[in-house]
């Protein structure tokens, strides 16, 4: 098949693949690197260590500081959308619950993101950056 094409035939067909690979991975946005590991704040230690972990299914679950949460998050390209999220009810001294709660802000304010094997950025409506996580489990 290549060679009945011209010289612009075989450039158009080069330019589409490429256009077709470049969308393909555009469409998969962050979802097949964020799925199964957990996501946390770098140089945050336990027992109030963050983190949100993806899953199968469009399901979240996580730790906000004081309270484990869960709830869904749907991906489509580049956009990432995290919640409505539940949490249980635990109370713990104050700082530790303004760092949930804006953590929860963060994720249910989410509307993209990029993702690399080790690194999630979440991102607002706007394209400014809401947070920054590490992959807490990398091998």
């Amino acid at each position: 098949m290549h060679a009945c094409l011209s010289s612009s035939g075989r450039l158009a067909l080069s330019a589409a693949v490429l256009v077709f690979c470049f969308g393909a991975a555009i469409a998969a946005g962050p979802g097949g690197q964020i799925r199964g590991g957990e996501w946390g704040f770098a140089g945050e230690a336990e027992p109030n260590a963050r983190y949100i972990q993806f899953s199968g299914g469009g399901r979240v679950f996580g730790f906000g500081g004081c309270n484990r949460f869960s709830g869904t998050f749907s991906v489509a390209g580049e956009t990432l959308a995290i919640g409505p999220l539940v949490a249980t009810r635990r109370a713990c001294p104050d700082d530790v619950m303004q760092r949930e709660t804006e953590f929860f802000r963060i994720l249910e304010s989410t509307r993209s993101g990029a993702a690399s094997r080790l690194e999630l950025v979440l991102r607002a409506e706007d394209g400014s950056t809401l947070a920054t996580l590490q992959r807490r489990d990398a091998d």
